[in-house]
C-alpha cells in the first residue's frame, strides 16, 4: 500500500474531526444549530473512524507485524511517546466537561418542557 493511501484517509479524518469541533463549538456558543445537523456530523465522523480502524486492524497492523523488526518498534515507540496527544490535554478536557454540562442542561430543559 503506497504511503499516500494512508495519508489521505487521515487527512479526511482530520477534516471530519474539524467539522465535529466546529459543530460542538456552535453548540457551546449557544448558536442556533439543528440537532439533526450535529447528530449527522458526529455520526459521520464515528462511522468513518470505525471503518478506518477496522481497515487498519485487518490490513495495516498485520502487515506491520510482518515487516517491522524489534529495532523498528523501539524507534516507533520513542517517536510516539515523545508527543502529547492533543485529545487528552487539559484544554480538551475542559471543553468536553463544558459540553457535557451543556448537554445535560439541555436535557433537563427538554425534560421540564415535556412535563
Amino acid at each position: 500500500m503506497p504511503s499516500g493511501a494512508i495519508i489521505v484517509p487521515h487527512q479526511k479524518g482530520a477534516e471530519r474531526l474539524r467539522s465535529v469541533a466546529h459543530a460542538i463549538n456552535n453548540v457551546l456558543a449557544d448558536r442556533e444549530v439543528l440537532r439533526q445537523n450535529v447528530d449527522t456530523i458526529v455520526r459521520d465522523f464515528i462511522d468513518h473512524e470505525r471503518r478506518h480502524m477496522m481497515m487498519e486492524d485487518r490490513d495495516f497492523f498485520p502487515a506491520a507485524l510482518k515487516a517491522l523488526k524489534p529495532q523498528d518498534w523501539t524507534e516507533i515507540a520513542a517517536a510516539v511517546t515523545s508527543r502529547k496527544d492533543p485529545l487528552f490535554s487539559d484544554v480538551a478536557e475542559e471543553r468536553f466537561n463544558a459540553l457535557r454540562t451543556h448537554i445535560m442542561q439541555l436535557e433537563q430543559e427538554a425534560e421540564a418542557d415535556r412535563k
